[in-house]
Parts: structure tokens; C-alpha cells; sequence
């Protein structure tokens, strides 16, 4: 008679399990970065709406959160992963601050953060170096945007 053993089957199912625990925390991480890649285009696209609202209403002071029902001098959603959130100051001094903070669950907890003049990405949080960040800085306004201590991209 062919066939298996039992003792086979349990190495097999065994090789498969341990394969499966190895590569589950690197997808993981992988889809957490796809998913912040989301929140980068989407405060990219608020950076340039703000920017353009600035040269519109020089002076102008507002503040915004995604799902409010204020009326807001521009159109910002929530997504399923991200809440953003922010102020608007039209001013050379003080540039506005645009956030998206992490709200989809599974134990990750962050706050990216983008600089309107520079262009530099900002990441507060527990979880910043499962979504790639390395360098971390402490209350550098120019840079870290999302808080006091915080970790930034290149």
C-alpha cells in the first residue's frame, strides 16, 4: 500500500508552519508600509492645497480635522487606515502643520507629519520603525513636525 505515514504529514504540516511564522511578520510590515504610502500621497496633496490656499488668503489662520462637518477652506476625508488632521497658517514664519495619524487598528500606533517648506517626512509614534523609519531627532521644529521627539526621512 502507498500513501504517507502520519510522521510524514506532521513534517510536512510542520516545514509549512515554521515557513509561515518566519514570512507572516514580513508581510506584515509590508503591507503597513503600502498603507502608509496611502497617507504620503494623500498630505502630499494637502501640502500643495494648503500651499495654494496660502497664495489666495495671505494671513489667514484655520484649523482642520478629516470628518468634521466645519466648513473647511479645503476638502480633507478621512481614509479607512488614516485620520488627518492639521492647521493652516499663511504665513513666512510659521509654515502650517499637516498630520495623518494611524487609525487602523492591529496594535500600530503613529502620527506622520509632513514639513510644507522642506518636503520632509515625520513620523511620531511606537511603531515608526516597523514603517521604515531610522533616524530619530528630539524637538527639532524644522524637521519633526508631528511632536517633540520623533523620527524623519531623509
Amino acid at each position: 500500500m502507498k500513501g504517507f505515514t502520519l510522521i510524514e504529514l506532521l513534517v510536512v504540516v510542520l516545514i509549512i508552519g515554521i515557513l509561515s511564522s518566519v514570512a507572516l511578520p514580513q508581510y506584515q510590515k509590508a503591507v503597513m508600509k503600502s498603507r502608509t504610502a496611502e497617507a504620503w500621497v494623500n498630505l502630499k496633496n494637502l501640502n500643495m492645497a494648503v500651499n495654494a490656499y496660502c497664495l489666495e488668503n495671505p494671513g489667514a489662520y484655520e484649523s482642520y480635522v478629516s470628518g468634521s462637518n466645519e466648513s473647511l477652506p479645503i476638502d480633507v476625508t478621512n481614509s479607512k487606515n488614516f485620520n488627518y488632521r492639521g492647521w493652516i497658517q499663511c504665513s513666512h514664519t510659521n509654515p502650517h502643520d499637516i498630520m495623518a495619524n494611524w487609525q487602523g487598528g492591529g496594535g500600530y500606533s503613529f502620527s506622520l507629519g509632513i514639513n510644507p517648506r522642506t518636503g520632509s517626512r515625520s513620523c511620531n509614534g511606537n511603531s515608526c520603525k516597523d514603517i521604515g523609519f531610522v533616524n530619530y531627532i528630539s524637538n527639532n521644529d524644522d524637521i519633526c513636525l508631528c511632536g517633540g521627539s520623533c523620527y524623519y526621512a531623509n
